[in-house]
């Protein structure tokens, strides 16, 4: 497997690639699965078509990694906030208070849902070439709590934020309920056939300083030591969007690969490289567009990052509507780079 070659630091001829959101709305086989499956929940949920949805990239791509076809909101799901989705609208939880959410959810049994998951890992690990990686995910206590504490969709995350500081008790509560469900099943991805995790916290930009140290840095360090002290035989690729010099801050001896986004500058990107491995950047707007931008823009990634152990990827998950060959131009890119 090219990916986990480079992630054991192990020198490969090729630049591995997969790409955030890669199995989704602009590939005409997902929209085709979507039209007769149920909605968005029961695709996820059922462990056949979410195995379905993962494969499609790979067979028409030849991408170096599968990841799962799933959603970082299973967990409070799974907890009892019951997660539905709107076509037009998104995913979007049950509305619930912290104490409401701190009374309840230590004695949930998250279990049964997350156990399709992990079906669905493994009926995809039956059909993926040895040659793939498989990647399962999961979401940072800070990203996952925006969305719990925001059931109205207002996307208000500085007041999210305010609000956890405010109340630091109920906050680490609930963070201590959220990592421990993050490891577990994390720990679950890994044993039903998943190599890599991948954390993302998408709004760690939110927190800045002290903020980011407790809210993101800190509890994603102490979720990838526990996952580690369970099973060495992985590797954990953690994403903290849009965090600008504090990316150096992510490493840490139980972090693999850090995940960066066009923010990050060529000082942090040498700093980082003498430690770890850098997946990223780039931008989902210039895969959109295409072009002869795109051809430049791919190449400059290439030769700034790949003098070193480098995972090529996008800032964020593919956007919706983007055009296929736009895809195959990038990958004919990137393996011909050598």
């Amino acid at each position: 497997m090219i990916l986990i070659n480079v992630l054991k630091k192990k020198k490969e001829k090729c630049t591995p690639i997969w790409i955030m959101r890669q199995a989704g709305r602009y590939l005409p086989e997902f929209r085709k699965i979507k039209k007769k499956a149920k909605g968005f929940i029961n695709m996820v949920y059922t462990p056949k078509i979410a195995a379905e949805i993962t494969l499609q990239p790979i067979r028409r791509f030849g991408l170096d990694a599968a990841i799962i076809f799933s959603d970082i909101l299973i967990i409070p799901d799974a907890l009892g906030q019951e997660l539905t989705y709107k076509e037009g609208k998104g995913p979007k939880l049950k509305e619930m208070t912290i104490d409401e959410m701190l009374l309840t959810f230590p004695t949930a049994k998250s279990n049964k849902k997350l156990d399709l998951v992990y079906k669905a890992i493994q009926e995809t690990k039956k059909k993926l070439s040895s040659k793939t990686a498989l990647i399962g995910f999961v979401g940072a206590p800070l990203t996952i709590s925006f969305f719990m504490l925001d059931s109205k969709k207002k996307k208000e995350y500085k007041k999210i934020l305010s609000f956890l500081k405010k109340n630091r008790k109920k906050a680490k509560a609930l963070f201590n309920i959220l990592e421990k469900e993050i490891v577990n099943h994390s720990l679950g991805q890994i044993r039903a056939g998943a190599e890599v995790i991948q954390i993302f916290d998408t709004w760690a930009n939110i927190a800045k300083g002290k903020d980011l140290k407790n809210f993101s840095i800190d509890p994603i360090k102490r979720i990838c030591s526990k996952i580690k002290k369970k099973t060495k035989k992985m590797f954990i690729i953690v994403f903290p969007r849009n965090v600008g010099k504090e990316y150096i801050n992510y490493i840490y001896k139980d972090i693999d690969c850090i995940s960066v986004g066009e923010d990050i500058t060529k000082k942090e990107i040498i700093k980082i490289q003498k430690k770890k491995i850098i997946q990223g950047n780039l931008s989902p707007k210039t895969l959109f567009n295409g072009g002869k931008k795109l051809e430049i823009e791919t190449k400059r990634i290439l030769n700034k990052f790949s003098k070193k152990s480098f995972i090529f990827n996008l800032s964020h998950g593919i956007m919706p509507g983007t055009p296929v060959r736009n895809v195959k131009k990038v990958i004919e890119i990137v393996r011909k780079k050598k």
